[in-house]
């Protein structure tokens, strides 16, 4: 049986945690394995964020990779960490960066699995959980737009977050995230093959 994904960044942030042992004195410590906590408190809200930026992957590893990155990130980070916004917000905006650049890689790696042999590519299959033919199709859909124009949507509708919360995440003003908002939901309801003035919001 493989490790769970919070073994995972546990092991890894103990392994940091280790090296700050050795430096640093108790209150330091002390305050790094409180940071650590409270990063890994974060993670299944992570998972879920991730899963959906990804556009549905059928690849659960992908999801495990990239979260383990955001963990790991926001760890070598922390001191960055001012409380300005809350610490779901930061760690969104620095998943949203993640997935950004592992989707740059995967059509790289994905480009060259084609060169060096196309007849292994494997099609990815819905999860056993989505069997609802609505559900399926709007996944689809969303994994056929673009990172940023999906990123928007899930931000905004499917992590329920306000206008202003998602413009922070995403790190531009409202009015810049209401645009993309829109255009994104333009760019969605084409690819739903839904009417502008169809019946979804």
């Amino acid at each position: 049986m493989q490790p769970s994904m919070t073994v995972l960044a546990e092991n890894r942030l103990a392994h940091r945690l280790a090296s700050v042992d050795r430096a640093a004195p108790p209150p330091a410590r002390a305050a790094a394995r409180d940071a650590a906590g409270l990063l890994l408190a974060e993670q299944d809200r992570l998972r879920r964020l991730v899963h959906r930026l990804l556009g549905w992957p059928g690849a659960g590893a992908d999801v495990d990779d990239v979260v383990q990155d955001v963990l790991l990130m926001a760890w070598r980070h922390r001191t960055g960490f001012r409380g300005d916004s809350a610490l779901a917000t930061w760690l969104a905006a620095i998943a949203v960066r993640q997935v950004r650049r592992h989707l740059r890689w995967r059509r790289v790696r994905d480009r060259l699995a084609a060169l060096v042999s196309p007849a292994d590519l494997a099609t990815e299959s819905p999860s056993a959980n989505e069997t609802h033919d609505e559900v399926q199709a709007m996944q689809r859909a969303l994994a056929r737009l673009r990172s940023d124009d999906r990123a928007v949507l899930v931000l905004r509708y499917l992590e329920d977050r306000p206008i202003a919360d998602v413009a922070a995440v995403l790190g531009c003003s409202r009015a810049a995230a209401d645009q993309r908002l829109s255009r994104a939901r333009q760019r969605l309801r084409a690819e739903l093959d839904v009417a502008p003035d169809g019946g979804r919001p």
